[in-house]
Formats: structure tokens, sequence, C-alpha cells
């Protein structure tokens, strides 16, 4: 079922009239009830790989967090007939107690994740004597790192464990963001998760604003330029540079069409979701895309895997053995670099199961790291010319440079092997057959893209709470909005003959 189905908006509409006839208390099992029968007529056999992840994490934490009361019972009981080393060696039996049980749930979940969607690659990689084809259940990888993020933050002491199981379920499985994201914090999502918010007719239209805006980007822009695409990747050498500009600009409105209609469906209940992006295109430097990019993702491998390998007592012994060898220096930060390879690395795979991922997390890897070698010299250049950088021609020329460089890092999304990026990258020394470019699409589709590109930047460069809060500042207003983007989308979406409804891109993570 997608977001942009007729089964999905009667689903929607069922949803929300129950909902808000329900007691409060109670509305949370009318958005688990929904979230189920959306992720089971994705496909039910989907079903039990979530149940196995949330189970596992819930009664995971549940172990952990009635360890730790233990140890905060026992140390307050005894704390004053029992000397300090017996309270710290039960601290540490309790401790590895909980080390142990987390590691268990942590090496199940990931194992489940790699068993589903990495093993038949890596069956097929080392040309085993059988393969493996089954299943990969679609958002696995979202809300396997969702359940997991909780689990480090209980084991973390954070917060105490969700002692109801159904209320955790949802927290796992909530529809909207199950596909394709963001990745949520159990604390920020909770507070307004589980609170059965009321009927509110300013919300609803809020709400339905940014769904259409959504769907208006992913029908009239994202779907609009895929055959295009297809055609232009499918064909080595042949528009390489066009093709990567168009790309980006494809990839940008099915993710963020997509985070759109999650958020605005969460809105409608009065559930609040992280924002997913924050105009990653106007980045000044590849260090402020990824903080602008994907932003639930970034931060996760940055809490989750960054901060705790880069503080692990390997990287901090090896950190300090080579402070005082070089006395600083580069050399002294080459545990930091390797930590950022390697998130970036992991952050490759956690896109998909192939060569040509892990090579584009490496890459990515390679430019941040570059970044933080040559940031001396950057520093003592703006240094020797500190009116330049405050000039909007150097910010254009930065803004650019980042956007070039991230369209080049994105042939590994296109094309699958080294061999067929080189010959991309070669074939930029070519010439650029334009007129066949502007042939692929009739002149009304690309007026159509032209209008759509400029409209959502508009949107993007609105500033004091956005474009909502700016100009839609009553409930007329939003329903008139509404109303035209949905109008605009059903008469110049990309469907009918030539077009098939492409999925959410991110869906297949």
């Amino acid at each position: 079922m997608s977001f942009l189905s007729g089964g999905f908006y009667m689903l929607l509409l069922a949803l929300g009239v129950v909902y808000f006839l329900l007691p409060k208390n109670r509305r949370y099992l009318t958005l688990l009830a929904g979230s189920l029968i959306f992720y089971g007529l994705v496909d039910l056999r989907f079903l039990p790989f979530l149940l196995l992840t949330a189970t596992a994490a819930f009664f995971a934490a549940r172990r952990m967090g009635d360890s730790l009361q233990r140890q905060k019972a026992f140390v307050t009981e005894n704390r004053a007939r029992l000397p300090k080393p017996a309270l710290e060696a039960y601290r540490q039996s309790q401790s590895r107690r909980r080390q142990r049980v987390f590691v268990l749930c942590l090496l199940f979940n990931l194992g489940l994740l790699g068993a589903l969607k990495y093993l038949p690659w890596a069956m097929d990689a080392l040309s085993a004597p059988w393969q493996i084809h089954w299943v990969l259940p679609l958002g696995i990888s979202f809300y396997t790192f969702q359940s997991l993020g909780y689990l480090m933050d209980v084991k973390r002491g954070k917060y105490p464990p969700e002692e109801n199981y159904l209320r955790f379920l949802l927290f796992v499985s909530f529809f909207p963001q199950l596909i394709q994201g963001p990745i949520s914090r159990y604390d920020m999502l909770s507070t307004t998760l589980y609170a059965g918010a009321d009927f509110d007719l300013n919300r609803l239209g809020r709400g339905l604003v940014r769904m259409a805006w959504g769907a208006m980007k992913k029908l009239l822009v994202a779907d609009r330029l895929f055959p295009l695409l297809t055609l232009i990747f499918d064909t080595e050498g042949y528009l390489v540079v066009p093709g990567m500009v168009l790309y980006a600009l494809r990839l940008y409105a099915d993710f963020t069409g997509g985070i759109d209609m999650a958020l605005g469906v969460g809105e409608i209940f009065g559930v609040t979701l992280p924002e997913n992006f924050d105009r990653p295109y106007f980045s000044r430097s590849i260090e402020e895309y990824w903080t602008r990019w994907h932003i639930s993702m970034g931060s996760w491998f940055r809490d989750y895997v960054f901060y705790p390998l880069n503080m692990s007592r390997p990287f901090l012994r090896w950190t300090k053995k080579l402070r005082a060898r070089f006395c600083g220096g580069q050399m002294s930060r080459l545990p930091l670099y390797v930590s950022t390879l390697i998130v970036w690395l992991l952050t490759g795979i956690w896109h998909g199961a192939g060569w040509n991922f892990a090579l584009w997390g490496l890459c990515n890897g390679a430019v941040m790291v570059l970044s933080l070698v040559c940031r001396p010299c950057f520093e003592g250049f703006h240094k020797r010319h500190p009116t330049l950088k405050g000039t909007k021609g150097y910010a254009a020329f930065e803004i650019l440079r980042t956007f070039g460089l991230m369209c080049l890092l994105r042939l590994w999304d296109c094309y699958t092997t080294p061999r067929l990026v080189g010959r991309a990258l070669l074939s930029l020394l070519q010439s650029w057959d334009v007129a066949a470019l502007a042939a692929a699409l009739v002149p009304g589709e690309w007026a159509v893209l032209a209008l759509m590109t400029g409209a959502m930047v508009f949107v993007s460069i609105q500033k004091g709470g956005g474009f909502r809060t700016r100009y839609l500042t009553t409930t007329c207003k939003l329903y008139l909005a509404a109303a035209l983007l949905l109008v605009l989308t059903l008469l110049f979406g990309a469907y009918g003959q030539g077009y098939a409804a492409a999925d959410f891109i991110y869906g297949r993570f």
C-alpha cells in the first residue's frame, strides 16, 4: 500500500473517524491497529519480522530496566552498611548483565536485518553454489534502527523502558514513518504519540496541506523525471552531467515528498514527527550538507555509532599514543579519521546491499576526512581574505561546489559497478547531446518541471516558521491551499500513457 493509493486514503479516513471517537487513553490503539493493517496490506509476509524486531527490543529493554532498578535499590538500601568496593562490585555485575542482554538483542536484530537484506547479495557476490531468494520487508532498516536507538537509550539510562508492549509496538510500527522514516527517538515521539490529541480543524488543514505538497512534489517532479533518468542512466555516457542534476532534483522531490506526507499524516493525529530536511541543497560544505539531508539518519549514526566508537577505550588509547608520539598534528587525529570512514561505510551499507553503496559511503567518508585534514588550510585562507567569506558570490560558489560534489557522489546510486561509474566520468569529456535531452520531454513537461522547481525553491527559502506559518494564517486559507494543491496535482501529475507510478526511492531501504 502506497501513500498515493486510494486504499491508503480510505484507511486514513476510517482511522481518523475511529480515532477521534474513542476515549483519549485508547486512541493509540487505533493508530496501532491502523499501522499493522497498513503494513499487512503492503505485504502480509512482512509483519512477522516487524513483530520479532519489536518484541526482542521490548523485552531486552525491560530486562535492562529491571536490572538498573535493582541496582539502584540495592545501593540505596546498603550504602550505610556495605563498603564501597562491595557496592561497586554489585554495580559492575549488574552492568555486565545489562551488557549481555544488550549484545544479545543487538545481534538478534542486526542478524535478522543482515540475513534478510545482505545475505542474498553476499551469496551472489561470492558466487556460492546455491542462491538465497527470500522476502525483504519494506522499511526494515528504518524500524530496526529505531528499535536499536531505543534500546541503547534505555541501556544508558536516558529514560526508563516502556512497560506497555502495545504502546512500544506502536512506537516501532507507526505507519506514516514505517516505510521511509524519519527515524524517531522514543523520548521525543512518545510525548505526542500516546497523548490522544483532540480533533482540531486548523491542525487537520495544516496536515492536509503538507500531505498535498508532498504528493505534488512526488507526482509533478519525481515521477515525471523517472522515465527520462532511466533512459539517461541505462545508456552509458549519455548526458551524464544533466542526468546528475536531474537525479538530484528527483531524489529531493521523491524523498522530501514522502517525508512531507508522513509528517502531514502525523499532524492530522496530533503526532509530531521530526523534520528530516533543512534546505540541504543550500549547504556550503559537505559536512553541513549531511546535517541537513536525512537528518534523523545522520544523527542516529552520530549518536549511536560515531560517538561510542570514537570514545571507546581502544580508540582513546590509540589517540593518546599518537598524541604522545607526534605531539599533536594530523597523525594524532588518525582515530577520528578512521572512525569517520567506518561510520560512512556503515551508512553506505545501510542504504543497500551492493558494492556501489559501500563505495558510495566510503567516498563520502573520504571527502569528509579530506575536509577535516584541509580545514587548517581553509581557515588560514579565510583569515588572509576575511571579507571574502561574507560575500554573496563566495557563498554561491560554496553552494554550487557542494551541490556538484554531491551530484558526483550520487553516481554510485545510478551505476552499480566501479567500471560503469568510471565510464560515466570519462564521458564528461564527450560532447553533450542537449538536443536529445530537450526532445526527451515535450515543452509542456519541461515547463511543469521548471515551475515546480521554482515553487520548491521558494518554499525552501522561507524563514520564520515556514511557508504555512507565514502565508496560510487562517483555517480557511489552509483548506483553500490544500484544495489548490490537489487540483494542480490531478491536472499536472505524471500518470497516464507513458508513465507508471514509481515507488518512493527510500522505501526500498
